[in-house]
């Protein structure tokens, strides 16, 4: 019990930690018509076209990552950082370590041109303010077991820096419900039973919470809902049959919590996490999905 507890609290920490206190701050955009680089030494897009050449200056970093119509790969300067982008390209992403991401919209006044070198200085300033991020959604199936059951399931999310998610998952064995309990040696009502066959299992589990990105690629969610496993035996009756029996110390009903991680890699997602049925029934949860 202390090991699961301490896994959940270890679990639990990213949501704790508080959000990154740097963003990346756009100081001054403009065209330089004084460098000739893109025209002199032109870098081709795929319509066989001289891509724009926007130089970003940010001495803050020793490093930057892009996401973007990118012609290439970014070449690195101290301090200063070239990229080459189509045409009419619209926005670029960029992520400096300790700061939080920024997608720069070009402005519309200043569309990116052809065989053209801009200029584009940032800075970092502390603060919270609010970074522009895209809206993602999450659609992944999972997989839950412990080393006495198994069950499937479907987890749905959405998410910008902070989100939601609904988690369904079951075994598919419905309606076992027993109206006779047994304790864990098979005693009902003080007369021992007798075992006449396979144990009977059914989980089922909804749960619904909190999804957030706690840094890049990785997002942290918690929930909570409602849920049932049941475990039964075939016990013989005193008329010769067998009836099912509840075994109620490993049969529970009512509150389900769970934590867990997803990492982002590219379009797909994974997730590794842990699920409780009322801190009794413990379960892992895995799950392989896609992220757009």
């Amino acid at each position: 019990m202390k090991r699961i507890l301490f896994l959940l609290a270890l679990i639990a920490l990213p949501l704790l930690l508080p959000a990154q206190d740097k963003r990346l701050v756009v100081r001054r955009f403009e065209m330089n018509p004084g460098d000739l680089r893109a025209k002199a030494d032109p870098v081709y897009d795929r319509n066989h076209k001289p891509a724009a050449l926007v130089e970003i200056a940010f001495s803050a970093a020793d490093s930057i990552h892009f996401e973007g119509n990118l012609v290439g790969k970014p070449e690195q300067d101290p301090g200063l950082w070239a990229i080459y982008l189509p045409e009419g390209t619209q926005w670029i992403d960029m992520t400096v370590e300790g700061c939080q991401p920024l997608r720069f919209a070009f402005p519309a006044d200043k569309p990116l041109l052809s065989a053209h070198t801009y200029l584009l200085e940032l800075d970092a300033k502390g603060g919270k303010a609010r970074v522009e991020s895209s809206l993602m959604t999450l659609v992944m199936p999972t997989f839950s077991f412990n080393q006495a059951q198994s069950s499937y399931g479907l987890m749905l999310g959405f998410c910008k820096k902070n989100g939601g998610y609904l988690h369904a998952k079951s075994d598919f064995h419905f309606g076992l419900n027993p109206s006779l309990s047994c304790d864990a040696d098979g005693t009902i009502n003080g007369i021992k039973g007798w075992f006449a066959g396979e144990p009977h299992k059914s989980r089922f589990a909804v749960t619904a919470g909190y999804l957030r990105q706690i840094l890049k690629p990785l997002y942290a969610y918690a929930g909570c809902g409602y849920g049932s496993r049941v475990l039964a035996w075939e016990m013989y009756g005193n008329d010769g049959n067998y009836d099912l029996v509840r075994v109620a110390p490993n049969s529970f009903t009512g509150l389900e919590a769970e934590l867990g991680l997803v990492c982002r890699l590219g379009g797909f997602a994974l997730s590794a996490g842990i699920q409780t049925n009322q801190f009794k029934y413990y379960e892992a949860n895995v799950g392989i999905g896609v992220m757009f």
